[in-house]
């Protein structure tokens, strides 16, 4: 029987006071995934001490976006997400990532710094925040440090984020100009799936020609990392320079070339490939290129 005693923090003081003061706390925020663990009594409850429930802590919630940059709070949730305007006119690859998410019950509870810290490797949230350059800024009692989202997941469920830390929010630049974006996956089944693919290209657009672009994957390699080479292949391309098709051959041996030949490769090679060619068809139709 897993054994621990609950506690619960109501401002982000309280929780800083209690991470440097006990060990073995584990945070609460949606509970989505930790309660799931917790009803069937995984190991790692055996070294966990303390529950600390930090759902009432107001300044770890919140969107704010503006003309150069934004932020979003760890506890904000995605159903936030997805009923904001501001997202849904500034970012809307984000919103469509959220709208992803499990079933309105899970979007209602889950939260975009549970889903991060969770890191499981299908994490949905990843993807679109790389893909804007987002850091993380990580608070102890002793202040706050930032890190790179790229850098942050060492191993799937694995992260940089100390014992005495907690996610406060996630900072990013606002894209600038013309930009076009295309968030993209593939799941088990249509409804309340968890990702078995997922991918977000970002763009900035200038005389028909990509200037700036991120193509990042979710769930294709042990920790979602931008492709390089892909987004080295589009970078200062003219629209009627680009062939979709073979972007996405470029993505799929990219992805070998990180993961190696695995069971899933005959699966995930093909179909990561289409998700490439579908995002980048997605731009340029949305540019409004005809050729």
């Amino acid at each position: 029987m897993v054994e621990y005693q609950l506690l619960r923090a109501h401002s982000l003081e309280e929780v800083l006071e209690i991470l440097a003061e006990k060990k073995k706390v584990q945070i609460l925020a949606g509970g989505t995934d930790l309660l799931v663990d917790l009803h069937q009594q995984d190991p790692k409850f055996e070294n966990i001490d303390y529950l600390l429930d930090i759902t009432d802590v107001a300044e770890l919630k919140g969107i704010k976006l503006g003309p150069e940059e934004g932020e979003i709070g760890a506890l904000t949730t995605h159903a936030e997400l997805l009923s904001s305007p501001e997202i849904k006119e500034k970012l809307p690859f984000i919103g469509a990532a959220a709208s992803s998410i499990g079933s309105t019950q899970i979007r209602n509870r889950a939260t975009i710094g549970g889903n991060l810290v969770n890191a499981a490797a299908c994490a949905d949230s990843f993807s679109p925040l790389i893909a804007l350059g987002a850091e993380l800024v990580l608070r102890n009692k002793g202040g706050a440090r930032r890190v790179l989202l790229e850098d942050f997941v060492e191993w799937p469920n694995q992260t940089v984020l100390k014992d005495n830390e907690v996610l406060e929010k996630i900072v990013f630049k606002m894209p600038q100009g013309e930009y076009y974006s295309s968030y993209q996956k593939i799941g088990r089944r249509n409804a309340v799936s968890i990702s078995r693919l997922s991918l977000t290209l970002l763009a900035e657009v200038e005389n028909e020609a990509i200037k700036n672009v991120q193509v990042v994957s979710g769930a294709a390699t042990p920790a979602p990392v931008p492709f390089r080479e892909v987004n080295k292949y589009l970078t200062a391309k003219t629209f009627a320079e680009i062939d979709p098709a073979e972007a996405g051959e470029i993505a799929a041996d990219e992805m070998v070339g990180i993961t190696g030949e695995r069971w899933s490769t005959p699966y995930k090679r093909p179909a990561l490939s289409k998700l490439v060619e579908r995002a980048v068809k997605d731009l340029l139709e949305e540019a409004g290129y005809n050729g």
